[in-house]
């Protein structure tokens, strides 16, 4: 009886359950291990995966999100994802359904900022687990919510990956090899192209400088190894700088 109960309960608050209710807006939260993988799926509904504590690094829409506490990763409903965590995760997500008067915010896929009023009004709803009828103080949270994450700022983490086999090539090459020094030569050259040709190529694919791109590719991979626990200094020395300060100096010019 008690085994049958627990059974219960696992699946009325799983995050499927949770979006076969009949609110507009639903909330789940949970804590993952390190190493834990949602491995590809979509949702019927639009998602907001909140990172409150730790780091996600998600696939989803051509391009690697990081998402490290206090951001969030908004996935429209339909879309393909993957995430992985990496050290322990506290998540509180939202599934919104489409026809919600506001999810209009939720149908580009993007990482954003969760500031601090938008995280009091997610904490605040996730609190209420859900409640039916639904009371007046969770339907104006939800449309609260959905206003905020309109305004919400686009995190800087993005990472997409160009269509271009060439720039592909490279982009394979510089995830392999994350702390080689090879100059910009170098790389138009693998991608079989002219310096200028390759620039402008890579700018417009990506919507980032080849440098932009390298930097928020090694501030990825910082992130991860740090949230596993290894020390930033090693971080640095195997990514190609010369001291902690510097890789620190880039991470803090990008988030």
């Amino acid at each position: 009886m008690g085994q049958t109960a627990d059974l219960r309960r696992r699946r009325e608050t799983s995050s499927d359950a949770v979006q076969k209710l009949p609110h507009g807006v639903v909330s789940y939260a949970r804590t993952y291990r390190d190493g834990y993988v949602s491995a590809w799926h979509d949702h019927p509904r639009h998602q907001l995966v909140y990172a409150v504590a730790g780091l996600m690094m998600a696939e989803a829409d051509g391009t690697s999100w990081a998402v490290p506490a206090g951001s969030g990763l908004i996935v429209p409903a339909g879309m393909a994802h993957e995430i992985r965590m990496a050290g322990e995760v506290q998540l509180q997500s939202l599934y919104v359904h489409p026809g919600e008067p506001g999810a209009a915010a939720m149908a580009e896929c993007r990482a954003v900022t969760v500031e601090p009023l938008l995280a009091g009004l997610i904490a605040a709803l996730c609190g209420m687990n859900n409640p039916w009828p639904l009371p007046p103080r969770a339907h104006h949270l939800s449309q609260l919510i959905l206003i905020e994450l309109g305004a919400a700022p686009k995190s800087p983490l993005a990472l997409p990956y160009p269509a271009d086999a060439r720039l592909r090539r490279v982009c394979d090459a510089l995830m392999a090899d994350p702390g080689g020094c090879q100059t910009l030569d170098y790389w138009a050259a693998l991608a079989g192209m002219s310096r200028r040709s390759f620039t402008r190529r890579f700018l417009q694919e990506t919507g980032l400088s080849f440098g932009g791109w390298r930097d928020r590719l090694r501030c990825q991979i910082a992130l991860r190894a740090v949230a596993r626990g290894e020390a930033l200094g090693r971080v640095a020395q195997r990514l190609g700088y010369a001291s902690r300060q510097s890789l620190q100096g880039m991470m803090q010019r990008l988030v």
